[in-house]
């Protein structure tokens, strides 16, 4: 038996995913929510053995939310769901503690297997994912091909609005460190605020408006 727990905000998508999923011998989904507000109030009353997270939440970050649940199950093994493929979203995404990371324009397989490999206590990443790794360095499929490895995990929490201390808790590093690397990124990138900062994720990607 496993029991699944669906995290999107769109109720035709969970839908979709929950009578696919149920196809598999002894998998059920005990639970759904459409946003950070309905998880919240779910975990408190629905058991289950695993989480299917998309990152883009109508009130609130997908990574913030991901560590405050592990926070409060840190044995929970979480698959994420997330229309990016970049190296920044899957980095970010497994170092605060994602067993797996599944894009939505992979094929539904790609979430069974990642969900059985959780299961089996292993780790996944989708193909596309993975392709999109191999055709080219971090630095370069990242989209910020300007910035260090460490600068742009700041860029792109930066970009969606975290403020310094923020940035600064969830890489677990000092504010003057944070402040140090935006200084660096406004530079290289010939920004002047976090509001052009955001702008230019919004063009090139890597944040959705």
């Amino acid at each position: 038996m496993l029991r699944i727990f669906l995290v999107d905000d769109h109720q035709v998508v969970r839908a979709g995913f929950k009578q696919l999923l149920e196809m598999e011998p002894g998998w059920e989904v005990v639970g759904e929510a459409g946003s950070v507000a309905e998880l919240a109030d779910s975990m408190l009353r629905v058991q289950f053995d695993v989480m299917v997270l998309d990152l883009s939440l109508p009130d609130g970050d997908g990574l913030v939310l991901l560590r405050q649940v592990l926070g409060k199950r840190p044995d929970l093994p979480v698959v994420v769901m997330s229309m990016h493929e970049g190296a920044l979203y899957v980095q970010d995404a497994m170092s605060s503690g994602a067993r797996a990371y599944v894009t939505k324009r992979s094929g539904f397989e790609e979430l069974v297997e990642a969900l059985k490999r959780v299961q089996n206590g292993e780790t996944y990443v989708s193909l596309d994912v993975r392709m999109v790794s191999q055709g080219g360095n971090r630095r370069e499929s990242n989209g910020l091909p300007e910035l260090t490895s460490k600068e742009a995990n700041v860029f792109l929490l930066l970009a969606r609005g975290h403020s310094v201390s923020r940035v600064a808790a969830t890489l677990n590093v000092s504010n003057k460190t944070v402040y140090s690397h935006r200084n660096n990124i406004w530079n290289k990138l010939g920004l002047t605020s976090d509001f052009e900062l955001r702008k230019l994720a919004q063009q090139r990607g890597l944040v959705t408006e």
